[in-house]
């Protein structure tokens, strides 16, 4: 197998369900995977300040798909972004309040390309656990101004978290049909949607790294995912494996499984056995 790209889902894929990963296995591997020059990519739903936290000591080396695609960075460098609009913001909680949804939100993030947004009645509790996410947060008076109170940032995504009351068919059979067709949403798990331009997709931003560092065949990628906003990602190559932990659904979608679970560092087992290596045991735990 040529691997010169390898793509990785964050959470319920390459972190552990603690939001942490064994980070002397990471730097094992991606010290092997730089010394053969594969480029390591994370794709998230969640925000680029988040994967630079996460991933601080190797920031400089990776690739960031953050949001759902909406925005890509190689290293420190902000590659590609894909905006919203005021009206597109407008429209998606006209189509909230019509078909009375707004009442079973327990959250809302408005993201950019610097920074995330979030009303500021927000909860303490809410506001440290979407720290989680999306770290650099501000609360604003009104979300419904935000365009008009930074008007220097790009707004790329918006999130929508709704109670564990409703389940993810209500939630769709409530907005498949009523989202303007510009606009997509995909769920990132935890009962949020992720709703942003129809063009950006985990899928599109990968494409957008393929022509920067010059692979043509898509099948020299390998993919990591465990949800439904990695399935454009996981159908792309021959090369993708659905976490053990993944929903059937998602496992009918990939070429592969992995052996063990989110929780077992499943993506980083599967990168050695790739890397034809072994474990080694200083690092295995």
């Amino acid at each position: 197998m040529t691997v010169k790209m390898i793509v990785t889902d964050m959470d319920g894929t390459f972190l552990n369900d603690h939001h942490s990963y064994n980070h002397n296995l990471f730097a094992y591997a991606f010290a092997l995977m730089r010394a053969r020059g594969i480029k390591f990519v994370l794709a998230s739903g969640s925000s680029y300040p988040r994967l630079r936290r996460d991933f601080f000591e190797f920031k400089d080396h990776l690739g960031f798909i953050s949001q759902n695609g909406s925005v890509t960075h190689v290293g420190n460098r902000l590659i590609d972004y894909i905006p919203l609009t005021p009206h597109d913001l407008n429209s998606l909680l006209f189509v909230l309040h019509r078909t009375s949804l707004t009442d079973f939100i327990d959250q809302l993030v408005v993201s950019g390309v610097h920074g995330s947004y979030v009303d500021a009645s927000m909860s303490d509790d809410d506001f440290n656990r979407m720290k989680i996410y999306y770290e650099k947060i501000t609360r604003v008076p009104s979300l419904l101004n935000v365009f008009q109170t930074f008007p220097d940032e790009i707004f790329t995504k918006i999130t929508i978290c709704f109670s564990h009351s409703l389940n993810l068919d209500d939630i769709h059979a409530k907005l498949d049909n009523h989202l303007p067709a510009n606009l997509l949403m995909e769920n990132s798990g935890y009962n949020c949607e992720l709703i942003g331009n129809a063009l950006a997709t985990k899928r599109n931003a990968i494409q957008t790294l393929q022509n920067i560092y010059g692979i043509k065949d898509p099948n020299e990628i390998v993919t990591f995912g465990d949800n439904e906003n990695d399935l454009g990602m996981l159908s792309m190559t021959r090369n993708s494996f659905a976490m053990a932990n993944a929903a059937d659904h998602i496992k009918f979608q990939a070429a592969h499984t992995t052996a063990v679970s989110n929780n077992d560092d499943g993506v980083l087992a599967t990168i050695m056995n790739i890397l034809d290596m072994k474990l080694p045991l200083q690092v295995a735990q």
